[in-house]
């Protein structure tokens, strides 16, 4: 007879909780109503803390399943939101977190699933679009035409890596310039 261990551990370990693991987070019900009610009158919210401290497991595991049942009573239940980490080449990375399974998508979805090239050439236009003002996000929202009461949102974990990172093969002004156009983009959305 097989032995399967089936222990159940209550904590992760060093990486932080996930959306499935909003039961095992539990005890952080005043920070998250907290991010909840910043959320409703900002359109910015910033999460800081020291390294380690619990910032993602607070959005991943309180935050974004609070969200889903609708404790955002006039924003509703219904959210769209990309999860993703700037690295060294935020614009790029954040134009893929949009366009992950369809996240925003223009276009018919019932056809997207047939061609992954019109799906990295929607992606491809998104980061054009990024890149090309600081209201590009704002235009690539736009024609995505989300339905009318749902909602997206933009979780920038790791912000620190857009101080942390560089490439070689670009210059340190290169960089700097692109770090604050990302900036400038998530400045824009919220006004």
């Amino acid at each position: 007879m097989e032995n399967k261990n089936t222990t159940i551990h209550p904590f992760p370990g060093l990486r932080p909780f996930e959306e499935e693991e909003e039961h095992l987070f539990f005890g952080r019900e005043k920070p998250v109503i907290e991010l909840l009610s910043r959320l409703r009158t900002s359109r910015f919210v910033a999460v800081i803390g020291t390294s380690g401290s619990g910032k993602s497991s607070l959005i991943k595991a309180g935050l974004l399943p609070s969200l889903y049942r609708g404790f955002m009573a006039q924003a509703g239940s219904s959210w769209r939101v990309a999860v993703f980490r700037p690295g060294d080449n935020p614009i790029h990375n954040l134009a893929h977190a949009l366009g992950n399974n369809l996240l925003l998508y223009q276009g018919s979805v019932e056809n997207s699933d047939d061609d992954p090239e019109q799906d990295e050439m929607w992606r491809k236009m998104m980061e054009t679009t990024l890149r090309r003002s600081n209201r590009g996000l704002i235009e690539i929202v736009k024609e995505a035409r989300l339905p009318e009461h749902e909602n997206l949102l933009i979780v920038v974990d790791q912000f620190e890596e857009l101080f942390r990172f560089s490439k070689l093969e670009r210059s340190y002004q290169e960089e700097k310039l692109d770090s604050a156009a990302f900036v400038n983009l998530l400045l824009e959305s919220s006004s």
